[in-house]
């Protein structure tokens, strides 16, 4: 899990200068890619400093995930800058009916994230113009539409079932504080008359003392 103080966002023209230098140290070519600045998306620690920038090229329902680089901060694991951009991407490619994103980053990370290898002989007959026709390709395949229905219905399910069950605990504490207010009020009351009594007697009380 990213630490809760990572962000993940696209790059803006504000982000070229970091940028050019993270991919610099990471051996990438600045120059070239500065050209694709709309394609990456970058993750930032508080202070808005560039962890992480990765890019997404997009064609048609396939999308490319290319040129990570990374800085090396010692308080940031390199695969929680990954988990932060990855959620992103996920929903990103979700929302524009992407249903294969290739890569040839080989960090591990990508590999347990769903990522799966494809020899040459299983290419596809018609491949998106930043594939080619080699080895080293991995590729995640996005949920289709029944599937992501399917999600989609069970989270809803379960916030439903979570919002019933706050309900409920929520009624229950309300009878809860109904009974205990209810027995303050009765306890307050009886003190109350108790009270009066006393004091009416009182006058009683003294004239038996001192006769």
């Amino acid at each position: 899990m990213e630490p809760p103080f990572l962000e993940s966002r696209r790059a803006t023209a504000d982000d070229l200068g970091a940028l050019e230098i993270l991919w610099s140290q990471s051996g990438l070519p600045a120059t070239e890619l500065a050209e694709f600045l709309s394609e990456f998306h970058v993750v930032t620690d508080p202070d808005g400093q560039i962890l992480h920038a990765i890019g997404l090229l997009v064609e048609g329902d396939q999308a490319l995930l290319h040129s990570e680089a990374l800085s090396s901060p010692q308080f940031v694991e390199p695969d929680a800058c990954r988990a932060a951009v990855w959620k992103r991407l996920r929903i990103l490619t979700r929302n524009q009916g992407i249903s294969r994103t290739w890569t040839q980053e080989d960090a591990e990370y990508w590999r347990v994230s769903g990522y799966q290898s494809i020899p040459v002989s299983q290419l596809p007959q018609e491949l998106p113009s930043f594939v080619q026709r080699e080895a080293g390709w991995w590729t995640y395949q996005s949920p289709d539409a029944a599937q992501a229905d399917v999600l989609v219905q069970r989270e809803f399910a379960l916030w439903k079932t979570q919002r019933e069950q706050e309900s409920q605990s929520f009624q229950q504490r309300v009878k809860v504080f109904r009974v205990i207010a209810f027995g303050l009020f009765a306890l307050s009351l009886i003190l109350l008359l108790g009270f009066l009594f006393f004091a009416t007697k009182v006058p009683e009380i003294f004239r038996q003392l001192f006769r």
